[in-house]
């Protein structure tokens, strides 16, 4: 009798005789996705919109008990181990949304380093490296670099924010502007840009934009690089944005350069 209790339970699905702990396994594996997703979007420098991918989980853990319903009504020998497959189909299900991406019409992520008064978003979390900012006859200090290169759009951009010791006077706002004009003139003129604007669009903001249609395709087609910066002085700190993109003469940019400048605002209002 024991011996055939025994072979019944062995003749039992793997599924069905550790379903327990498929499904604990899987649940623990779906909030480590979960977790995973809103840092790379959210964090460090906008963790409440975290709060905000809750349709994914939501849609995920919707499909999963779905598939454990549906796993009950047919029957079968694995009618037993449901809560594991749900868990399991929660799982594959967060993968798929994740990837097609039906709850956020665009996702961004936020630069917005301490002591800065801007913020910046872009298309893609973004590689965070130390640089150096010099400006004017201030002592070079070390910043924080966002830089994001998209190879298939051809495109790259880039965030750095100095922030100084206090807030300035308007005689040093304009001391510093002039400064930061000469320093987006000396780095196109390092990579042979040819300047086409240099304004002043606001009293806190400098423009720069250029390109260099120097190199050719194998065919002799002429590739244009576009460069655009702009300088942001706040009360306190100064953002200088970049944005580069390569394409054939003629041809547009798949990448939305105007969207990264137009997404510079205050750093209060973006920290949600």
């Amino acid at each position: 009798m024991g011996e055939a209790a025994n072979s019944d339970t062995q003749a039992e699905p793997l599924l069905i005789r550790h379903r327990r702990g498929v499904a604990t396994s899987a649940l623990a594996i779906l909030a480590l996705l979960f977790a995973l997703h809103a840092h790379h979007w959210h964090f460090p420098h906008r963790p409440l919109g975290a709060i905000g991918e809750w349709p994914l989980l939501a849609g995920a853990a919707a499909l999963g008990v779905a598939a454990a319903f549906v796993l009950a009504a047919i029957g079968t020998r694995l009618a037993g181990a449901r809560l594991a497959v749900g868990a399991l189909a929660a799982v594959a299900a967060f993968v798929v949304l994740q990837s097609a991406d039906p709850f956020a019409g665009r996702r961004t992520w936020l630069y917005a380093p301490a002591q800065c008064d801007f913020a910046v978003e872009f298309p893609r979390r973004a590689l965070i490296i130390a640089g150096e900012m010099p400006v004017g006859a201030a002592p070079t200090k070390t910043v924080t670099r966002a830089l994001d290169v998209d190879v298939g759009d051809a495109a790259a951009f880039s965030a750095e924010c100095l922030a100084f010791d206090h807030a300035l006077p308007d005689a040093a706002k304009r001391a510093v502007l002039d400064a930061a004009e000469a320093r987006l003139k000396a780095a196109a003129a390092r990579v042979k840009l040819r300047i086409e604007r240099v304004a002043r669009t606001d009293r806190d903001t400098v423009a720069l934009s250029g390109l260099s249609d120097d190199a050719r395709t194998e065919s002799n087609e002429v590739i244009v690089k576009r460069g655009e910066a702009r300088a942001i002085l706040g009360r306190s700190s100064l953002l200088v944005l970049w944005a580069w993109t390569t394409a054939r003469a003629g041809a547009p940019s798949k990448a939305d350069t105007a969207a990264f400048f137009a997404s510079a605002r205050s750093a209060q209002s973006s920290r949600r």
